[in-house]
């Protein structure tokens, strides 16, 4: 539903930020040392909260072996940066475009990961699945398979890629419920970039029933987000309400991580992602 151009361009067009966006940025530490640690943390996205501290504590395994994992679709890199230094992972990226690969190389290079673990190669290529089937520890999808309409196939890409045992974490955004009115009005051209359909838990759940994984959660993640509001640049005036109600979202964080804690509450309405987590069947 996407082609390489367009994540090329995307890549490009957004070099400059991409660089300059490592974890624990120069604003990050601004904003925590103004705030205080606890407070700075209470009021961060409460969905990333409970990835890292409710979901990944749950299912990373622990071994007592170094970790490899694996992003598919990972520039710029600094999802698997802070992965890596959280879990003690050895971290390797997929990226089918050059820029993308550019910028996940540079991130980290930067904090002191192989470059020469970014695979700049196409997913789908038997080369690349023959390289690298049973592999890795840990495969992970953000924002990939929602793009594709068949997404049987390419789901079973991702669990070739695990060893026997090894957890596969899928996590895509929510389009519907109350997502969609406001990106069909302020950013259509997002929509058919996108398999809605899949956005439905039950056409979510049964896409992994077929595949080689015993299913270990599986549902809508998060409790609401802001950050789903999104539109193009040049609309400005809808950019300028999306900087107020992001400014809110740091309010509903606080309220969620006081209310709900690491429990988390999931709606189909409100969720802004769906997230599945399964362990690759057999020895």
């Amino acid at each position: 539903m996407t082609d390489k151009q367009y994540w090329e361009s995307f890549y490009r067009d957004s070099a400059a930020e991409v660089k300059g966006a490592l974890p624990n940025s120069g604003i990050k530490r601004f904003l925590k040392r103004i705030l205080g640690p606890r407070l700075f943390d209470l009021i961060s996205p409460y969905d990333d909260y409970l990835l890292w501290n409710s979901v990944f504590p749950a299912f990373v395994p622990t071994s007592g072996k170094s970790l490899s994992v694996v992003e598919v679709g990972s520039a710029p890199g600094t999802f698997l940066v802070r992965f890596a230094k959280a879990f003690g992972a050895e971290p390797f990226g997929v990226e089918y475009t050059h820029h993308g690969a550019d910028c996940n190389r540079q991130t980290f290079a930067a904090n002191g990961f192989e470059p020469g673990n970014v695979i700049e190669s196409d997913f789908f290529s038997q080369e690349f699945i023959d390289g690298h089937k049973g592999r890795f520890d840990i495969v992970i999808s953000r924002g990939f398979i929602e793009h594709f309409v068949e997404v049987g196939s390419v789901i079973s890409r991702h669990a070739e890629l695990l060893r026997p045992g090894g957890v596969l974490f899928v996590l895509i955004p929510n389009l519907r419920g109350v997502y969609y009115p406001w990106t069909k009005a302020f950013n259509p051209a997002q929509l058919p970039l996108h398999n809605l359909d899949l956005m439905d838990i039950s056409r979510f759940r049964g896409a992994f029933e077929e595949q080689p994984l015993e299913a270990l959660r599986c549902g809508y993640f998060g409790t609401f987000s802001f950050w789903m509001f999104t539109a193009p640049s040049e609309a400005r005036w809808a950019n300028r309400v999306i900087h107020m109600l992001l400014i809110l979202q740091r309010g509903l964080n606080l309220l969620f991580r006081l209310a709900f804690a690491d429990r988390g509450c999931e709606s189909a309405m409100f969720s802004p992602n769906l997230l599945f987590v399964g362990r690759k069947k057999g020895q």
